[in-house]
């Protein structure tokens, strides 16, 4: 099997009705293997297996079954989806129908003239019902046009031509008001993410400038970028200095500067000054395009509550439906018991009034639109969060972990000290640093910078492994040698009794000490010293005030761990922790204390970020595998996200919870009024319209968390 993708946009997929109706249509198709459905964008990711079947063929027997008007569509992120039918055509129609048919009606015309009238506005109305309920029939799926085209005919049937054009107009109405309304919903997030630029001016070798598309420049490719304009790539400056206004992507407030050999990134904006830039990815490779297509993926993601809705919807539409019958069949039977008269149209009205509020519509969208709003404005304050199940653990997050080195302190410590043992310090550091350019560890890297500002000549270290929560080893001119933890000279035997006092002083003291051994014992010891991060403190207080416990889980020792958490005001903490000891210690904490989140690199941190509940990592620009990894990446490094993240998302969950919550009032109240024959077919169908729009309002607001 060959697993291959393509992307449908669906002009009718402004409701979960109809993307259930889609999905019945693919099931079972030959070749289609799985299909996934943005609502907000109105597309179908359809999986595929290319040695069965063809697009092309997909999107043929799609329509066949549906009768949806669906396209298939370039991924490109500047492609045009297909121009949609204007729904406002045949609802003009049917209106101006019932409108003349019931001015005839009041001014006493000849009743013929009300009646064709009323008829034409049924037509008007149900030339897209009836053909996609007759559809929805044939797959025995119980759907909005199916319970509409049984309320208009149920009309008829009762000789009520003015109440089923009514309906039909309705209808009408109330499909191209929830288009325009998320059609809306979509400009106002895409608002948010689409920033990517529109042109590049391309540097030619021989000095001239030309103007072109983005997607056309390719890596090495020189671009000039004037100032108050979008940088169009993600590249390096060679030239100028400026002011880079990052807020799309990091959600910095403020510019930073750029200069000769600083990255920029696609979809920035240049300041006061201009650039030039040589491209290091393509457009479609670069970090706002990857942003951009997580967020989209994200927001195609279901989350918990919304299957919960889904399974919920299932069953309450069948169950609204016998209800339905119930009214109709045992409303007669109980006024016969009571008044001895059946009174059958009435209670066959009060049936089809209820049958209209079995629609859950407005009910299922309460929460792709607020999922979607939110990701969109985290994303805009450069929190990438990849998907809505991500959104909702964090709003239900009990207890937060965070890793210490280059987490709660700036990960940029300074060699502090130095000790050899037997030989000068040079030497130490020569050795130390070699085995540090080779890895990736924080401290590994301060050393190696700290040995290159001496300007010393630091060999190469081959055979380089890292050790997991006690340091790497390496061979340098045939030697092998070890830097890391005091934990592994004590566990390899390899520490005398003097040297194990020495080292004890030295971790008793601010900062961290590590250790370089050779075959023969110890070399001596560097102590490098951190600084918590300047806001780290503030954000511990502010998740102490929502409620979420903190603690520190490291691999440091306890002295390091302890002064570095006295100088935040954090006082639970786990030291000396070896990555496997991380995860189970995360494993213990959900368990006893409920959903624990954990903030970390993304690489010593993985085995507690993967047992997480939610995951967070820092570093997302200049870490690639960060964004690749971790549920949630923080792009500026900015812990103050983090509090925001938990009330956004409380506020994400607060919205879809008063979404529903009115949704269900609203049909319970119509349901009530139907039984005591308060209510008529087009009350019922207003309730339902109105609903769909307020929700989809209130979902809305969540943008404004961006601001």
């Amino acid at each position: 099997m060959s697993r291959a993708s393509c992307t449908l946009k669906v002009a009718e997929l402004d409701c979960p009705t109809e993307a259930k109706a889609l999905q019945a249509a693919l099931d079972g198709m030959d070749g289609v293997i799985q299909s996934d459905f943005d609502l907000i964008h109105g597309t179908a990711t359809i999986h595929y297996d290319s040695e069965a079947t063809l697009p092309s063929a997909i999107v043929r027997r799609a329509v066949a079954r549906t009768g949806y008007k669906i396209n298939l569509i370039d991924e490109s992120p500047n492609n045009e989806s297909p121009p949609e039918a204007n729904p406002w055509i045949l609802v003009g129609i049917s209106g101006v129908l019932l409108a003349l048919g019931m001015a005839a009606g009041w001014l006493h015309f000849n009743r013929w003239i009300s009646l064709i009238c009323f008829v034409g506005a049924v037509a008007a109305g149900a030339i897209e019902l009836f053909p996609q309920a007759i559809r929805s029939a044939m797959r025995r799926q119980l759907d909005i046009h199916v319970l509409m085209t049984m309320a208009v005919l149920g009309a008829v049937a009762l000789g009520q031509w003015d109440e089923a054009a009514t309906v039909a107009f309705l209808f009408g109405l109330s499909e191209a008001l929830e288009a325009l309304s998320v059609s809306r919903a979509r400009v106002a997030i895409r608002s948010l993410l689409e920033i990517e630029p529109n042109t590049a001016e391309l540097l030619e070798n021989d000095g001239s400038v030309r103007t072109v598309d983005p997607q056309t420049l390719r890596v090495d490719n020189r671009v000039r970028v004037r100032a108050g304009t979008r940088i169009p790539i993600d590249g390096q400056v060679t030239a100028g200095r400026s002011n880079v206004d990052q807020k799309a992507i990091t959600g910095e407030s403020t510019p930073v500067s750029r200069e000769v050999g600083d990255s920029v990134f696609a979809g920035t904006i240049n300041g006061d000054g201009a650039l030039e830039v040589v491209a290091t990815a393509e457009l479609g490779d670069s970090l706002i395009s990857r942003i951009i297509e997580r967020v989209r993926a994200a927001q195609s993601s279901r989350t918990p509550i919304e299957q919960s809705i889904d399974r919920f919807a299932t069953i309450y539409t069948p169950l609204v439906v016998v209800f339905a019958l119930a009214v109709a069949l045992g409303g007669p039977a109980a006024s016969v018991a009571i008044n001895g008269s059946a009174d059958w149209p009435s209670w066959f009205q009060r049936a089809l009034v209820v049958l209209v509020v079995a629609c859950p519509c407005a009910l299922v969208i309460a929460t792709p639109v607020a999922v979607a709003s939110a990701l969109a404005s985290a994303a805009r304050r450069g929190v990438l969060v990849k998907g809505g199940q991500f959104l909702e653990e964090f709003g239900r997050l009990r207890v937060l972990a965070f890793d210490k080195t280059g987490t709660l302190t700036a990960g940029m410590p300074e060699v502090v000290e130095v000790v050899p043992e037997n030989s000068p310090s040079d030497d130490l550091l020569r050795i130390a640093a070699a085995l540090g350019e080779q890895g990736g560890h924080v401290l590994g890297k301060a050393i190696s910078r700290h040995a290159r500002s001496l300007s010393l000549d630091v060999p190469t270290a081959d055979s380089y492994a890292a050790v997991p929560g006690l340091g790497a080893t390496g061979r340098i001119n045939s030697n092998e040698y070890h830097i890391g933890s005091h934990r592994y000279l004590d566990e390899a035997g390899l520490c005398p009794p003097d040297f194990h006092l020495r080292m004890g002083h030295a971790e008793s003291s601010l900062g961290t000490a590590v250790a370089v051994t050779g075959a023969s014992g110890p070399l001596g010891y560097i102590r490098l010293a951190d600084h918590p991060r300047p806001e780290a403190a503030r954000v511990l207080s502010e998740l102490s005030e929502l409620g979420v416990q903190t603690l520190m889980l490291t691999g440091d020792n306890p002295s390091a761990a302890d002064a570095v958490g006295r100088a935040i005001g954090l006082s639970d903490l786990r030291a000396g922790l070896l990555p496997a000891d991380k995860a189970t210690m995360i494993t213990d904490l959900i368990a006893n204390r409920g959903s624990t989140g954990m903030v970390g690199d993304g690489v010593n941190d993985a085995p507690a970020l993967a047992a997480a509940r939610v995951s967070v990592a820092l570093g997302g620009v200049s870490s690639p595998a960060a964004i690749e990894t971790a549920d949630v990446v923080l792009m500026a490094d900015d812990l103050s996200q983090i509090p925001w993240l938990v009330r956004h998302s409380r506020r994400t969950l607060s919205r879809i919870r008063q979404n529903i919550t009115l949704a269900l009032v609203t049909k319970a109240i119509v349901i009530v009024l139907a039984l005591f024959n308060l209510a008529t077919l087009w009350m019922a169908i207003l309730a339902d319209v109105g609903t769909t729009l307020v929700v989809t309002a209130n979902a809305l607001r969540l943008l404004k968390s961006a601001r």
